[in-house]
């Protein structure tokens, strides 16, 4: 398959993702079919079960199906249940035993059993000296929110090469803030020494070596402000935010986390 294919394939498969994840609480009903997700993807409905499953790890109705559970666990989870019946109707079942037995089946317990459980709050910043990392990059500058699509032709690139997905450690370096007209300044990376060989069309350079603030994001990967982080290290750890790029890795085990999966480390470099 040619690049420019597959990358617009990879973009297709991250927008039924999105697609999905954006409807799960509501006009994505219990009837969703796959000739609709197939109609976002651009693919056939045979070719887009495939296709998805191979990339996801998991078909897209299997994915509605989990990613719904989940969401009812949060909802018990942080007390804003009221009445089973609805949290079924609202996850696509059609009674309340269907929807016990669906959440019996993916968690090993009843949905019954679960009790509110108390804000685990936000995960404490660390300092880590960062060690120089040779990187191969795809660069990008434009709107954010068209910066994926950096990341998608960087994988589509070394899935033609056939690097195994536990060596594709991804690696977002951003070079300047957003501007006043939305445009970013960024590398799309990985990490060399893991990939163990080159990339065709990827350019060469090196995470930077220094001190960092190392921050923890769950449940999507936007930056905060840089005048909030810069505020929150010096409070939490008594370091200054510097000059420097701001570097964020990916953590997800899977292509195509959901919203809520999605984690990295944000590292915002800093000095005494």
């Amino acid at each position: 398959m040619k690049l420019e294919r597959l990358t617009r394939r990879l973009i297709h498969l991250r927008q039924v993702a999105n697609y999905i994840d954006s409807h799960l609480d509501g006009e994505l009903t219990a009837s969703l079919t796959l000739d609709e997700l197939a109609g976002v993807a651009r693919l056939s409905r045979f070719h887009f079960e495939r296709v998805f499953a191979d990339y996801a790890g998991e078909t897209p109705l299997v994915r509605v199906r989990r990613l719904r559970l989940a969401r009812a666990r949060r909802l018990i989870e942080e007390g804003r249940v009221t009445s089973l019946l609805d949290l079924a109707l609202d996850s696509g079942y059609a009674s309340a035993e269907a929807f016990s037995r669906a959440f019996r089946a993916q968690f090993g317990c009843a949905p019954s059993s679960l009790s509110r459980q108390p804000d685990q709050g936000t995960p404490p910043i660390r300092i880590e000296t960062l060690p120089a990392l040779g990187i191969q990059y795809i660069p990008f500058e434009g709107p954010r929110e068209d910066a994926m699509q950096a990341f998608d032709e960087l994988r589509a690139r070394a899935m033609m090469q056939n690097i195994p997905r536990e060596r594709r450690k991804g690696w977002r370096v951003e070079l300047s803030s957003t501007t006043s007209d939305g445009t970013v300044k960024l590398q799309a990376a990985l990490l060399s020494e893991r990939l163990g060989t080159h990339i065709t069309g990827l350019q060469h350079g090196v995470l930077p070596a220094g001190d960092y603030a190392v921050i923890e994001l769950q449940g999507g990967y936007e930056v905060p402000a840089l005048p909030e982080l810069a505020q929150r290290i010096a409070a939490e750890t008594g370091w200054q935010a510097c000059e420097g790029p701001i570097l964020q890795s990916f953590h997800n085990a899977t292509y195509l986390p959901s919203r809520q999966e999605k984690r990295c480390d944000l590292y915002v470099p800093v000095q005494r």
